[in-house]
């Protein structure tokens, strides 16, 4: 047994979301402390909408690793780095992405930050993020 219990929850969930740093689709559920992508370290929170099915997804940059191929989160004085997102959908139906942006976009207005599925690759044929491309 690891140093830290872990566990895979909310599958149906963290089945399509993706992190907005690096683009990684793999999460880790620290017991009692939350979920992290594995590969940046950012915190992922899910809660339940008001009124629609589905869920909405905040994500902690504050807890993000430095990686060469990924973006942080722009972060502002008063809430610091988040963004969240909106997915509607069931496990059984399906998920889909309803909107996504950072807090920044709406305390900036020069904000251009982009989730990594938004971004363009730095270099043609290389990509930092998972694409459907092979």
């Amino acid at each position: 047994m690891g140093i830290v219990e872990t566990e895979d929850r909310y599958s149906g969930a963290f089945d399509v979301v993706n992190c907005p740093v690096c683009g990684s689709d793999e999460w880790t559920h620290l017991v009692y402390q939350g979920v992290f992508c594995r590969h940046c370290n950012t915190k992922c929170t899910l809660r339940e909408p008001a009124g629609d099915q589905g869920f909405i997804a905040e994500f902690d940059g504050a807890y993000t690793w430095s990686v060469d191929d990924g973006e942080n989160i722009p972060e502002t004085e008063e809430y610091g780095p988040v963004a969240s997102g909106k997915w509607l959908g069931t496990e059984n139906t399906g998920y889909h992405q309803h909107w996504f942006s950072a807090r920044a976009d709406h305390v900036h207005d020069d904000c251009e930050w982009e989730p990594a599925w938004n971004r363009e690759p730095e270099n043609e044929g290389e990509y930092s993020y998972p694409t459907t491309e092979g």
